[in-house]
């Protein structure tokens, strides 16, 4: 009945049906038989999901709102542009932009990389020998393509057109990369499988590509959006909404989250200590997440003492009365380990995390106190900022949970591809749930409250932006020949040089940037300022919050 037999007789072509079945990843190319599939799934079901996103949008009150100016105020508010109050009246009560636009304007970013990609990949493959990253032509061209499509996107200064011309760019470098030499026995084991059977170690982490690029392009969005809201260039549509809806500035607030929980899995991963691998207790990580938690928390400290002694201008339904974004993030250390001790499984607890919050939310009283109440005591005055932190831990750990899935080294080649369906189905998972919060239960993302649509969305859409990231990688790097394909390759081929260094020193470019976002809007006033004037201070801003990462990436100084 049971066991083996070994006078079954094996069918030759079924063998071979198998054997190309599972490995399949190593031989895909582009032909009349992909094609459709690739065009169906490329095209056809995101045209879908596009004309189904803008045909539901206004359903879900997501349209663009209209700038306001001096002619809408009520005669009660001050009209002079110059005034605190003036500014804080002008990012009230937004109501954001489509998820249509937002990620229309969003998928420069990905095509930014993917030209720079092609054209490295092209240029390497050509003279491996001569090859330099760190070239003041290269550092050109990563400038001229990493920030000039951010800056018409992000100012709406002929998006479509910037999208038209990376597409073409890309495309034109794309066909310059020649096909990997012709390999006679197609069946015969990739030559790439077998060094990363060499080099993998149990435990080690070694730096992946698309994480360093991920995380610094949602750094650099960052950076710019905090004082170009400032500005008149910058879409009013694009600024955190008030309560519910979405924007790019809200997308860009959990983004920072999520891409931190990503990093952070590295504390809750076991690690290699002279050739053994251990895992921390929850003690140790305690004391690892207050050493880490510390100096943000200080400076979040500073921020407050520093915005309240110049009067600097504030929005108190962003985060509270005294509360700051640093609160949320140095807390964040803190609690990661307690919620590992009641669950193992991160995905678990954070999605136990949102489904709580969210019914206490919208089936108890707290909602409507949230949004109504007098700030009487502490606890009421930041309200936003104590309760969203619970949605933000939860996409914290949803983040550290796709960590924990493309942190660690690959031990076989086809490991390193199947985590791509990892993070699809990260993706489709945060896709499928959104869209249930939203369109089924009827409730609207709120930044302000980091409530679990606004949570979903986030982890999808970043999920989504890592995946493609991911794909280019293995598109343009499975072109090059097996010899130049995972070894031998100088700086700045990996990751651009002035993405690598925001990478590197992340916290530091956000600590900077702030403090230059403070500093030019006490010493310049940004509503008087014209559109030519504003591109300029946008301009020089970006390059001096920059600065500072490139000279400690050049020194190898690497701070936080």
């Amino acid at each position: 009945m049971g066991g083996h037999n070994e006078t079954l007789l094996k069918d030759p072509a079924i063998e071979e049906w198998i054997w190309m079945r599972n490995n399949t990843h190593r031989y895909f190319k582009i032909n009349k038989r992909t094609t459709p599939t690739l065009i169906a799934m490329g095209i056809v079901f995101p045209g879908l999901l596009f004309w189904f996103a803008s045909s539901t949008q206004d359903k879900l009150k997501l349209g663009p709102v209209v700038k306001k100016s001096v002619a809408d105020m009520d005669p009660l508010v001050p009209s002079d542009p110059t005034t605190k109050e003036y500014k804080e009246w002008r990012v009230s009560d937004l109501d954001g932009s489509s998820l249509t636009e937002i990620h229309m304007v969003l998928s420069t970013v990905v095509l930014s990389y993917w030209c720079w990609k092609c054209k490295t990949a092209a240029e390497f493959h050509r003279n491996p020998a001569k090859f330099s990253g760190r070239s003041w032509q290269h550092f050109v061209f990563e400038c001229t393509v990493f920030l000039v499509p951010m800056f018409m996107a992000l100012t709406e200064h002929y998006l479509y057109t910037t999208i038209a011309v990376l597409i073409g760019t890309g495309i034109y470098y794309r066909k310059q990369i020649p096909n990997a030499p012709y390999r006679a026995d197609k069946w015969a084991p990739d030559p790439r499988a077998d060094s990363f059977k060499q080099s993998f170690a149990p435990g080690k982490i070694t730096p992946k590509s698309y994480l360093s690029i991920y995380r610094a392009e949602m750094m650099l969005l960052t950076c710019f959006c905090i004082l170009a809201v400032d500005f008149n260039v910058f879409p009013l549509k694009f600024a955190k909404v008030e309560t519910f809806g979405t924007s790019i500035m809200d997308l860009g607030v959990g983004s920072f989250v999520f891409s931190a929980g990503v990093v952070g899995a590295k504390s809750v991963l076991p690690k290699r200590v002279d050739g053994k691998i251990v895992a921390f207790s929850l003690w140790q990580q305690l004391k690892a997440g207050l050493r880490t938690s510390l100096p943000v928390l200080v400076l979040g400290i500073a921020r407050f003492v520093l915005t309240e002694s110049v009067d600097y201008q504030k929005h108190a339904t962003e985060y509270g009365t005294h509360w700051n974004f640093f609160f949320t993030l140095g807390l964040l250390p803190i609690c990661v380990p307690l919620g590992l001790s009641l669950c193992g499984d991160l995905r678990v607890t954070s999605m136990a995390l949102l489904v709580v919050y969210q019914a206490l939310y919208s089936l108890t009283p707290l909602g409507n106190w949230l949004e109504h109440a007098d700030r009487t005591n502490i606890v009421a005055a930041n309200r936003e900022g104590i309760f969203s932190f619970v949605g933000y831990l939860a996409m914290f750990l949803l983040g550290m949970s796709l960590g924990q899935e493309v942190l660690p080294d690959a031990p076989t080649f086809k490991a390193r591809r199947m985590r791509l369906v990892s993070v699809l189905g990260v993706w489709t998972t945060a896709l499928i749930s959104f869209f249930l919060f939203s369109f089924v239960l009827g409730i609207e993302p709120s930044r302000r409250f980091a409530n679990a649509p606004y949570c979903f969305w986030v982890a999808g859409f970043n999920a989504a932006m890592l995946w493609v990231f991911m794909v280019i990688e293995e598109d343009v790097d499975s072109k090059l020949p097996p010899q130049l394909a995972r070894a031998g390759r100088p700086a700045g081929y990996e990751v651009p040089v002035i993405l690598e260094a925001i990478n590197v020193n992340s916290l530091t470019t956000f600590l900077v940037a702030n403090l230059l976002t403070g500093a030019i809007n006490m010493q310049v006033e940004t509503l008087l300022c014209t559109t030519v004037q504003s591109m300029l201070v946008l301009g020089g801003y970006t390059l001096m919050f920059m600065l500072p990462a490139l000279l400690l990436y050049r020194s190898n100084i690497r701070l936080r």
